[in-house]
């Protein structure tokens, strides 16, 4: 009775095993998202289907701002898409997003000690799986 129970248990655990490695399989998306890195709180820096390309995704978003340059700082962080004269200035720790003027980025002691890259630059400062802040 004892062996035919471990055989039992043994076959359970084989049909588990292939139907969650099927289901895994399966997924559409990136299980460990190696398209993303993580900035803060959430916010992300993605490449999009284009590999010279990258948005910025707020948190539990798929798709975001399509930008060429970012910068950030504690608890800021600025991104422009390429030949807007706005900024997108994010601030982390209270979830605010509001667009800003170039003048304003240099001339706000907030926004113009921020360090600004072109996207693919700041994406090989990021670790894949760890934040900045």
């Amino acid at each position: 009775m004892n062996m035919r129970r471990n055989s039992l248990f043994l076959s359970f655990c084989r049909v588990v095993f292939v139907a969650l490695f099927v289901f895994l399989w399966s997924c559409e998306g990136d299980l460990f998202d190696s398209g993303s890195k993580e900035i803060a709180h959430g916010y992300r820096l993605k490449r999009t289907g284009d590999p010279s390309q990258f948005a910025l995704l707020a948190p539990y978003d798929t798709g975001g701002i399509i930008i060429d340059e970012i910068g950030w700082r504690k608890p800021f962080i600025i991104a422009r898409a390429g030949g807007s004269q706005y900024w997108d200035r994010i601030d982390t720790d209270h979830a605010e997003h509001i667009r800003i003027s170039d003048t304003l980025r240099r001339s706000n002691p907030k926004y113009r000690t921020i360090p600004i890259e072109k996207a693919d630059i700041a994406w090989n400062h990021l670790k894949p799986h760890e934040r900045i802040w």
